[in-house]
């Protein structure tokens, strides 16, 4: 017994040295200064050396009400910008925890805007599950309806939108692609349908929309087919497929009216 609480003394003794060693350094009695210091640092791109820095804020003095969220704000930033999936959760709930202490602070649209930023970072391929950019979409779509007209960070959103829509509608092509290339035409057709109505400011749209042609086209749907292709030069009428587009809607044109499915051959190259 004697022996195994000795043990345990020398255990603890090593454990305090070794923390002791860790932090054998002088603390800074100046939060403010701690607080610049460690912006200094994370500009730096010396994120582990601010947040050690961020984290001594407040342990020799009281922390000022008008310092405090700044620092909570500078932590989130430090493991932001860090990288990393394990960083980049860490900074979402740092961002969420400043909003829901202080959110009618000055800053509290850039930490909604890089809420948003975090859940997109999460789920960078489109070939993977695309749960947190489905969260991401309506992070940011309820952002820029809740702004006001004249909030700088209502474009930022803007453009994080149409970031969150292009990635959605790249794994929704991924699916439909794999659904045209096996003949399974209407999968293809409800899949690019869904892309091309849900999200607007991909860069895929106007491809899928000549793509849906093809689809109708290859199920002899040919009024459809030509509705998708009026749709497509009306909304891209300078687009990089036009060209493609035109001459698919001159060859329906030849189509006679007894021409079923089968002829499935026209027009089919989108890439």
């Amino acid at each position: 017994m004697r022996s195994s609480l000795s043990v345990l003394l020398v255990a603890l003794l090593a454990l305090v040295a070794v923390t002791g060693c860790a932090r054998n350094r002088e603390l800074v009695d100046d939060n403010e200064l701690l607080y610049r210091m460690a912006r200094e640092r994370i500009a730096k791109r010396q994120f582990l050396k601010a947040i050690e820095l961020l984290g001594d804020v407040g342990l020799l003095s009281p922390v000022s009400e008008t310092l405090d969220p700044l620092v909570k704000l500078a932590l989130a930033d430090a493991y932001f910008y860090q990288g990393g999936t394990v960083n980049t959760i860490e900074a979402q709930n740092r961002y969420e925890q400043f909003l829901s202490f202080f959110p009618t602070h000055p800053e509290a649209d850039r930490a909604r805007y890089m809420v948003g930023v975090c859940l997109f970072r999460q789920a960078e391929n489109p070939e993977n599950d695309q749960e947190y950019s489905v969260r991401a979409l309506g992070h940011f779509e309820a952002m820029i309806r809740d702004l006001p007209p004249d909030s700088p960070w209502r474009q930022p959103a803007r453009e994080m939108l149409a970031k969150v829509q292009t990635r959605l509608a790249e794994h929704e092509w991924k699916v439909a692609e794999f659904y045209f290339e096996k003949e399974r035409y209407a999968g293809a057709i409800r899949r690019l349908t869904y892309m091309i109505d849900r999200y607007p400011g991909s860069m895929r749209r106007e491809q899928g929309m000549l793509r849906l042609a093809q689809a109708y086209r290859a199920v002899g749907d040919l009024e459809n087919a030509r509705a998708s292709l009026e749709r497509m030069l009306a909304e891209y009428s300078e687009g990089e497929f036009v060209e493609q587009a035109r001459a698919l809607e001159q060859a329906l044109e030849q189509v006679t009216p007894d021409e079923g499915p089968a002829q499935t051959a026209l027009g089919t190259s989108v890439r």
